[in-house]
């Protein structure tokens, strides 16, 4: 049953809520769409896929990670399943690997922010019919900025699950990022139903597949 507590889902973001389920060859997947935000690394000595680190980044906030530390750490506690469903790297005899927390302070303190929200943004609109029916990436992404563009109660949120206004993540682009991993954890718990932020991230933190299932990662 969806999640519900004191802090409700801003309404900026009802429309998505209405989404029709699509099939997954229907729309893109969450990967594909992180995977279009350039690697601000060089290319030189990459363990870990950009789009990997981003996808297990936003799992771990939707489990209530409110820092790069805490991310690392639900990395290292994911289960191997849900480290290759994410596309972790594989190596002999270890299997699939979780990122150093040095890899994700480098990542979030660098990456792009307006690709990071345009791929967030275009991941989900296109779960919108009436945005997505005749509209191209950059317009789809425009179209979730906008929903996002009621600040004050977005910021609310974000402050209240995440106790943003504290957050000790100040380095580089590394705020905005997290407050754009933020509005994808808001905007996949409106997709699926959940009106209330606290008691989702919750629910999430309960089981370490149910973020990837919230993002349809399978």
């Amino acid at each position: 049953m969806p999640a519900h507590s004191s802090s409700p889902i801003p309404a900026g973001l009802g429309q998505l809520t209405d989404a029709v389920p699509l099939l997954p060859a229907e729309h893109p997947d969450l990967l594909d769409c992180l995977a279009a935000v350039p690697d601000p690394r060089r290319a030189k000595g990459r363990r870990h896929p950009l789009a990997f680190v981003l996808a297990l980044a936003a799992c771990a906030v939707l489990a209530g990670a409110k820092s790069l530390a805490a991310i690392a750490e639900w990395a290292a506690d994911a289960p191997t399943t849900a480290l290759t469903a994410l596309g972790a790297p594989s190596r002999e005899p270890t299997g699939p690997t979780a990122p150093a927390e040095a890899t994700v302070r480098r990542i979030l303190q660098r990456i792009d922010g307006d690709a990071l929200d345009d791929a967030i943004g275009a991941w989900l609109a296109v779960r919108d019919p009436q945005s997505a029916q005749d509209a191209g990436a950059a317009e789809i992404a425009q179209h979730v900025r906008w929903h996002w563009g009621i600040e004050n109660k977005i910021h609310h949120v974000r402050d209240t699950a995440w106790t943003e206004d504290t957050s000790h993540v100040h380095t580089g682009t590394a705020p905005r990022a997290m407050a754009s991993l933020r509005n994808l954890a808001i905007g996949a718990l409106r997709l699926t139903g959940h009106t209330g932020i606290a008691a989702a991230l919750r629910h999430h933190a309960r089981d370490a597949t149910r973020p990837l299932t919230t993002l349809g990662i399978t």
